[in-house]
């Protein structure tokens, strides 16, 4: 059996991608696009074909790097990928591309992160090509149902969280790219504070720009400042929990409580069917903000997350490099 490595038109993969029965949005051919517009981003897609120009595989990488120094910080992620035609073809299609990955990927990335959802012929492909896993966790919340015992299942304390900040006067309000400055603003000062760097701005410029109707924004408004935000992706009945941030000075108010709650109803009332918090943590070790999602009532579910170094040598002399830049800056 032959394959080969195509360019489908966005037509056809978004055809292949959406009808595929583990259908990711981070496999769309926009999303690609929102890498390659996100400055130190840069967004690849592959793809491979039978004989006869039929789509079997196909995946988007996302390569990010630092602002300086790119050889020394280079990372590759993959989101549930590739995803593969569901035949014995369709596997060797995604054994393939996989193998292609991991000879094109050595000269643009010192390392690979995967992210895997409950898929084990995935799972075992990537062991098999040497990746490292680790177990992680994940909440969802099933919002096919009223929104009323959505609702309930919650914690009684967050409940009063929720019904406090409405009696505060907290608004949350639907909002477009124009409000892209203030969610940034607070999402910055949270990722600063858990030590996690924050994609640039023109990341979510690109995503409400190609990824619509996509991708939603709330934001959450008290005595007329915005004090938190959340960005979210909708796709095939689901919604993503993205990107979130709040002001450090309104927490007391339980902006997050309210936000998160304002998105399940708005899923309930929307035709959505699941809620996934985007990640837990790893299943092993303790992580602060499990607690806090674990309140909202969804079910614990594991996925896989895999990485492997592709230059362990220039990878071991970038890390020495950041840890100096630390202790300096």
């Amino acid at each position: 059996m032959s394959f080969k490595l195509i360019s489908p038109s966005k037509e056809k993969w978004n055809d292949f991608v959406d009808s595929n029965i583990r259908s990711s949005v981070f496999q769309r051919h926009e999303m690609c696009d929102v890498y390659s517009k996100t400055k130190n981003m840069e967004g690849i897609r592959l793809a491979v074909s039978d004989e006869h120009g039929k789509i079997l595989a196909c995946m988007v990488i996302r390569l990010e790097s630092k602002k300086f120094l790119k050889p020394l910080t280079s990372v590759s992620i993959i989101e549930n990928a590739p995803l593969y035609e569901d035949s014995e073809q369709g596997k060797k299609a995604a054994e393939f591309i996989i193998r292609h990955y991991g000879r094109f990927i050595r000269r643009k990335a010192l390392y690979s992160n995967v992210k895997i959802d409950r898929n084990s012929f995935l799972e075992k492909l990537y062991e098999s090509e040497g990746y490292e896993k680790t177990a992680c966790l994940n909440f969802e919340i099933r919002l096919d149902r009223d929104p009323e015992k959505v609702f309930m299942q919650i914690h009684k304390s967050r409940r009063k969280n929720i019904r406090k900040t409405a009696k505060l006067g907290i608004d949350i309000i639907d909002s477009n790219e124009s409000s892209l400055p203030d969610f940034y603003s607070l999402l910055k000062e949270t990722y600063s504070k858990l030590g996690l760097l924050v994609p640039d701005i023109s990341f979510f410029y690109a995503a409400f720009e190609l990824m619509q109707p996509n991708v939603k924004m709330f934001l959450a408004r008290y005595k007329g400042e915005f004090i938190a935000g959340r960005i979210e992706i909708v796709y095939r009945k689901k919604i993503f929990d993205w990107y979130a941030g709040a002001s450090s000075l309104h927490l007391n108010l339980f902006p997050n409580d309210a936000m998160v709650w304002h998105v399940l109803e708005y899923g309930c009332k929307n035709g959505c069917e699941l809620f996934d918090f985007g990640g837990a943590g790893v299943a092993d070790e303790e992580y602060g903000v499990r607690e806090f999602k674990k309140r909202f009532g969804g079910q614990l579910v594991e996925y896989s997350s895999f990485k492997k170094i592709h230059r362990p040598v220039i990878a071991n002399l970038g890390s020495r490099f950041l840890s100096v830049c630390r202790k300096i800056f």
